[in-house]
């Protein structure tokens, strides 16, 4: 089963030039105060209504009803300024980064009902056109593997700016494994890597981990606990017990954060870099009126280790540097302890030359 940001994968196309809004779409909504009221009581709704967590709706809508009352929200005559106020506030109030608030050019249907939950046709013809843009968007991002390299000393190098659908990235994914199956050790580069799709980060943790694993569990508001596998096949088979590292900035989110988490948890790999922003539990785009669509957590997430999670607090680095010195921190790490278990003289050579040109010694 997969743990999916379900806002993100359908509802951040809808702000994409060029591609949300047809022709006839406005770029904005003028509200007045009667809309922006019906906006705002929606959204509160919604949140009441879907949130896991009764204790975080209700501290939520009391702070929002405390900024309607301030009129905090009478100045905002614009649908795109609204939705960018609210989700602000969401995050803070609510206290769950995974809050979105979106405006749509393009028409949303009203009866847009739960992603799991059978749909009229239109909601499926919305639903089958954001994921054909999905598609479009992951090619044109080469499905997240933005670059796959063998650094000196046969490290590898694995920048991933962020995990599509399975169905998109998986062979994209499968390739760059091959790839890299040679290398000796490996350095999975996450900085500034926004999440996606759970399945593809499980295959990802399929290849690096030595048997089949059980990741997380999902507890959903009113549908029970979804639980995330590693893939019982793996086409690029396992990496081995080698040496992993991933690197790590604040602007790592939701799905790239449960791989650094779930390898760090399971001592599978070093975290290197900075403290990521800490959103674990996957929210579900819900309507909120013709332009307007809310994403409201209705997850939790609990990790099959710690039996916690990354949310509020993000993964914390096992070695703090600036998300600028990163890369070369975790590539003089894996250099050195190549070094220590290196037998032949041509690899040691090779090695102690990859150091010296980092400007590196042979110590930790």
């Amino acid at each position: 089963m997969s743990l999916r940001p379900w806002h993100l994968l359908l509802l951040c196309l809808l702000v994409v030039p060029g591609l949300a809004a047809g022709a006839d779409a406005p770029a904005d909504v003028v509200l007045d105060a009667k809309a922006r009221g019906r906006i705002l009581e929606a959204v509160i709704t919604q949140v009441r209504t879907r949130h896991y967590s009764t204790e975080k709706a209700a501290l939520a809508e009391r702070l929002l009803r405390s900024r309607v009352k301030r009129g905090d929200y009478d100045a905002i005559t614009g649908g795109r300024q609204l939705a960018d106020v609210l989700t602000e506030h969401l995050v803070r109030d609510g206290q769950d980064a995974h809050f979105i608030v979106i405006f749509s050019p393009q028409p949303v249907p009203k009866n847009l009902g739960l992603p799991w939950e059978p749909a009229p046709p239109e909601v499926q013809a919305f639903r089958a056109q954001r994921k054909e843009r999905r598609r479009k968007l992951a090619h044109r991002d080469a499905y997240g593997v933005n670059r796959v390299e063998r650094l000196d000393g046969n490290v590898g190098y694995l920048r991933l700016t962020s995990f599509p659908e399975v169905e998109f990235g998986g062979d994209a994914a499968t390739a760059a494994m091959r790839l890299l199956s040679g290398t000796d050790a490996l350095i999975i580069d996450l900085r500034g890597n926004g999440g996606g799709d759970g399945e593809l980060v499980a295959m990802y943790l399929g290849w690096l981990l030595p048997e089949p694993t059980h990741v997380l569990d999902t507890v959903w508001k009113g549908r029970g606990t979804e639980q995330l596998h590693t893939p019982a096949y793996l086409p690029a088979g396992r990496y081995g017990d080698k040496e992993v590292y991933v690197l790590t900035d604040g602007h790592t989110f939701s799905a790239a954060e449960s791989l650094a988490y779930d390898l760090q948890a399971r001592k599978r790999a070093r975290v290197v870099g900075e403290r990521t922003r800490g959103g674990a539990n996957p929210g579900v785009a819900l309507p909120v009126d013709e332009h307007f669509v809310v994403g409201v957590p209705m997850g939790q997430t609990v990790h099959a280790v710690t039996k916690t999670s990354w949310e509020g607090v993000g993964v914390k680095p096992d070695v703090p540097v600036a998300a600028e010195d990163a890369l070369r921190t975790a590539h003089v790490a894996a250099l050195t302890a190549l070094v220590k278990r290196a037998t032949e003289a041509e690899q040691q050579e090779e090695l102690q030359a990859a150091l010296e040109a980092l400007g590196a010694s042979t110590k930790p």
